[in-house]
């Protein structure tokens, strides 16, 4: 499914406003897409100091807090990897 994605961000004092067009299969990917828009952007913006604002799906569904989840998992040890 496609579906219009706006994400406000505030790099090191400074708004941004991005906007796209993705595809998920279903809607409970559309968040993991978002998050992965997000890490994109401070790829490209050389991972200053960003704070997620908002992120609006579709022009009306807030899935900030979806975002922000994903965001602020931990990561994972290393330990239980084989390599």
């Amino acid at each position: 499914m496609e579906f219009n994605l706006e994400v406000h961000l505030n790099i090191d004092e400074t708004g941004l406003l991005a906007r796209g067009t993705f595809s998920a299969r279903k809607r409970e990917e559309m968040s993991n897409v978002a998050h992965q828009y997000i890490q994109s952007i401070k790829r490209e913006t050389g991972y200053r100091r960003t704070l997620i604002e908002k992120v609006i799906v579709n022009g009306t569904e807030d899935i900030t807090e979806e975002v922000k989840k994903i965001e602020n998992r931990p990561i994972p040890p290393m330990d239980d990897i084989f390599w």
